[in-house]
């Protein structure tokens, strides 16, 4: 095993259901787990893990590696899941969180020193970038669709509803005057962009999710706008509201409504 340098994962937000037929769970319930009798090497020095042999294959614990290799592992429960952080020595320990005085209501401290037109384009880039690895044609910009997204993006931030359906109760496509448009959304707090940039994160993000990817590879869209907002989450943390939009081939905007009140 060489150490690892350089190498940051966050698995966040995943759940995995599995159904097994009759023939499967017979299987897993005739699996045997066996203490390992392999050595483990870090940099060429034998370290004492404990590990398990479960069908030929080892398992050891990401706790045992992160004190053997030397990176930070711990568990996040206020965002439920697993962060992995190599540039920092093993704790075991989620990091303190300073409490705010009060809530933001229209957190702007980041967006003053962040482009964000070159965040919006960033997303569009990197779409189209996931498309033509998948043989699927580049999306146009629209402009009215740019401000059809920004508008969601907008009512979201301010009344903190995030979801497809608008903040006054009607259906995402309402928001132009075209029922042909698709949209992804994504709510991501500044705490959890680990590094990453927010179109980063949210194109990422959006690909590792079904309906969402379904979206960025649609051949049938043809012409995409984005929006992108600030404001805070359910538990008052300060988070970008992101929002794509795609709209159907063959079809056109003439109109845009304006943000929804709560």
């Amino acid at each position: 095993m060489n150490r690892l340098k350089n190498t940051g994962l966050v698995l966040c937000g995943l759940v995995l259901g599995l159904s097994l037929s009759a023939p499967a769970a017979q299987a897993v319930e005739s699996l045997k787990a066996t203490l390992s009798t392999n050595r483990v090497l870090v940099d060429g020095q034998e370290v004492r893990l404990t590990a398990y042999n479960i069908n030929v294959s080892n398992y050891v614990r990401l706790r045992d590696i992160g004190k053997a290799v030397g990176f930070e592992v711990y568990w996040d429960s206020e965002n439920g899941c697993v962060q992995v952080e190599s540039g920092k020595p093993y704790t075991g320990e989620a990091p303190a969180k300073a409490e705010p005085d009060k809530p933001l209501s229209r957190p702007e401290d980041t967006s003053t020193t962040i482009d964000v037109n070159a965040l919006k384009q960033d997303i569009i880039d990197r779409t189209n970038a996931l498309r033509k690895e998948n043989g699927v044609a580049a999306l146009r910009i629209n402009d009215r669709l740019m401000q059809a997204a920004q508008v969601r993006a907008d009512e979201m931030a301010s009344s903190s509803v995030y979801s497809h359906t608008r903040p006054d109760g009607r259906r995402n496509t309402s928001v132009t005057d075209c029922p042909y448009v698709g949209e992804n959304i994504h709510r991501i707090a500044d705490c959890a962009l680990q590094g990453k940039s927010v179109s980063e994160a949210a194109v990422w993000s959006w690909n590792l999710s079904g309906g969402h990817r379904d979206n960025l590879l649609e051949k049938n869209y043809a012409e995409t706008g984005v929006g992108l907002s600030r404001g805070v989450n359910d538990s008052g943390e300060a988070c970008w509201y992101c929002v794509q939009l795609f709209l159907w081939n063959g079809y056109s905007i003439s109109w845009v409504d304006t943000p929804a009140a709560k």
